[in-house]
């Protein structure tokens, strides 16, 4: 199964969740970015999001993507322990 990316908004905060294997999993949370919402606001595969190619158009939206890796690795790693 593909992994997915998911947010929830709440507070004025984002919260990212990996969704692998029916599971739902806590990546990290920042700050609201109406730009970053929207991207993820209906979820966002991986492949998704290595394909991307609109760098430079958003630095928000630039570094978050950047960073899901490094959190996602973390996550599937430390649930196969």
């Amino acid at each position: 199964m593909k992994n997915k990316i998911s947010v929830t908004k709440a507070n004025n905060k984002l919260n990212f969740y990996l969704l692998s294997e029916g599971k739902r999993y806590y990546l990290f949370t920042q700050t609201f970015s109406k730009g970053v919402y929207q991207f993820f606001q209906n979820g966002r595969s991986e492949s998704e999001l290595h394909k991307y190619k609109l760098w430079h158009k958003n630095p928000r939206l630039d570094k978050t993507i950047e960073k899901i890796p490094l959190y996602t690795r973390y996550v599937l790693k430390e649930i196969a322990a």
